[in-house]
């Protein structure tokens, strides 16, 4: 094993105790850096005519006579052609607090 490779992070003491960040925050982001914990996150951005914007509902989990939102349809005319995305229900509040209709 290189020397690289060992997680190993240097620190010292005053950088813990005169940050403005809390002191276990300080710590976590060392021991992320030690670990070498690496998170890509990766991002599809659609652009478009939204055509068509609706809810699906399902029964509630808790049982009972409530439906709740399982996923979002949205459809957007692109250039390419038309394309149809099933979304998170968060993603409706959202939409419908931007006023965007289907």
């Amino acid at each position: 094993m290189k020397i690289e490779e060992v997680p190993f992070c240097p620190m010292v003491r005053s950088e813990v105790y005169s940050s403005e960040v809390k002191k276990t925050e300080v710590l976590m982001e060392s021991f992320r850096r030690a670990i070498g914990l690496r998170i890509k996150e990766n991002k599809e951005v659609y652009e478009g005519e939204v055509t068509e914007l609706s809810p699906e509902e399902s029964e509630s989990m808790t049982g009972g006579y409530c439906k709740s939102i399982s996923h979002v349809i949205v459809g957007l005319k692109t250039v390419k052609g038309t394309k149809q995305l099933k979304l998170d229900p968060t993603m409706y509040d959202a939409l419908i607090k931007e006023k965007w209709s289907g």
